[in-house]
């Protein structure tokens, strides 16, 4: 996913024991050590990927590997991890039957490739600044009228409605302000895409569409603006 969220930097850090710590800081499993070890580096230096073999911080019941990756303006994260673990299966008495039915205790295996959410949106909040790509952003399209007219308050809302039989994040500022007004308060939350709708657009079944930081694309039919930000949500457009 890394070309998915536009990360250019990274590599992975491969943590092992200090075997003059077995039994304290690590599970006095020195066979068991030796063999995962082994296993996981064959499987980084086949694999071509770049890393890092870091002693003594590996997990106290096996080896692992973290995902390093630097956000646009330079700071380290750990944003995944992968983890063998041959000491909780004991714990927990786990056991299979092989192929010549003898039971055998398994390794586990802690997979999660996106590390704590929390920690992976806080990557992304600093790694885009905010600036969310369309199929990101938590709110996506935001209408914006010209006027508080029924009529088009009910043009903006049967939109909302179409957008959201989609299952697109769109909001409507029903606010008094004027456009100016509108638009500079999304601009300042960063939604990604506005839709501008005033007299003329709704005679015209029509919109007029602004991206967050590019400005006014100009007025285009409903249903093309509509079409244009479902496919860029389902391409995950950067």
């Amino acid at each position: 996913y890394f070309k998915l969220f536009g990360i250019d930097k990274y590599l992975m850090r491969f943590s092992t024991h200090d075997p003059a710590k077995l039994g304290q800081k690590f599970v006095d499993e020195p066979e068991l050590w030796k063999k995962t070890e082994e296993m996981t580096r064959n499987v980084l230096k086949n694999s071509g990927i770049n890393y890092v073999e870091v002693p003594n911080e590996a997990a106290f019941y096996g080896p692992k590997i973290d995902v390093q990756a630097w956000s646009v303006i330079g700071r380290e994260f750990s944003i995944a991890t992968n983890q063998v673990d041959f000491a909780q299966p004991r714990n927990f008495d786990l056991r299979y039957k092989d192929r010549d039915n003898i039971d055998k205790i398994p390794i586990c295996i802690h997979r999660a490739p996106l590390g704590t959410h929390e920690r992976f949106i806080g990557f992304l909040i600093e790694h885009y600044a905010g600036n969310f790509p369309l199929w990101l952003s938590p709110e996506q399209v935001r209408i914006l009228t010209i006027g508080d007219d029924a009529k088009l308050m009910d043009y903006a809302r049967s939109i909302l409605k179409e957008l959201r039989a989609h299952q697109v994040r769109a909001e409507i500022d029903e606010s008094s302000d004027k456009i100016n007004g509108k638009i500079q308060r999304a601009e300042q939350m960063k939604v990604h895409t506005m839709f501008v709708i005033g007299k003329r657009d709704m005679e015209a079944d029509a919109v007029s569409v602004r991206i967050h930081g590019k400005g006014n694309l100009g007025a285009k039919p409903r249903a093309d603006a509509i079409a244009e930000i479902l496919l860029s949500i389902k391409e995950r457009r950067p």
